[in-house]
């Protein structure tokens, strides 16, 4: 029985990028159509999934991006293609609401089926729903994406109380994670969490 290939739309600010992942998708014509995203706008609502480079995040204030939120405030189903050297990025990206995250290495089936499972679903997704696993973002240390984040915050400098005002929780569910996050790096103080942070490139997201 055939289906209706998915239409998808591709956002990277490097030719490279939305050149190479075109082509490959394009050699599977039955299952995905890519379509024109030069107009970025609501219009890209309308597509089953939107295929967003996390290198058009700022790598300093990851909150900016400003055309990922329109998108994912759009309805948009976004899936953030991430690099495995900056999981910082992909990190952040996933507070935005996003659907869903797959390796800027995966092939072009893993691809595809992530897309496909991301458009039978609902825009957007809780984090019980996206489809990410921390695996995918070579976090290190097995910590998880939210515990990745509150190291980011701490390395900026940012208090508990006010880690906890950014991320809209309690201070105790911050100091849950920050407890978590101490023990699976090996460190029981902020200056060595700071300096743990700094060798390993995490940085404020």
């Amino acid at each position: 029985m055939s289906t209706t290939p998915l239409t998808v739309g591709i956002i990277s600010p490097y030719e490279l990028v939305l050149t190479g992942l075109s082509a490959m998708l394009r050699r599977h014509p039955s299952r995905v159509t890519v379509c024109d995203t030069s107009a970025s706008d609501g219009h890209l609502a309308g597509l089953d999934v939107v295929l967003y480079d996390a290198a058009g995040l700022d790598p300093v204030d990851a909150t900016g991006g400003s055309d990922l939120d329109h998108l994912v405030r759009s309805n948009a189903r976004v899936v953030v293609l991430a690099r495995p050297q900056e999981p910082a990025l992909a990190a952040a990206a996933l507070e935005h609401g996003i659907a869903g995250v797959v390796r800027m290495d995966a092939s072009t089936a893993e691809v595809i089926d992530l897309v496909a499972r991301v458009a039978r679903g609902a825009p957007g997704g809780s984090p019980s729903t996206r489809h990410v696993d921390a695996k995918l973002l070579s976090l290190p240390q097995g910590l998880t994406v939210r515990e990745f984040e509150v190291l980011g915050l701490v390395a900026a400098g940012l208090s508990n109380a006010e880690i906890a005002e950014r991320l809209y929780v309690s201070i105790n569910t911050v100091k849950t994670y920050v407890r978590a996050a101490y023990r699976k790096i090996g460190v029981d103080r902020r200056a060595q969490a700071v300096v743990w942070c700094a060798h390993h490139g995490v940085a404020a997201n």
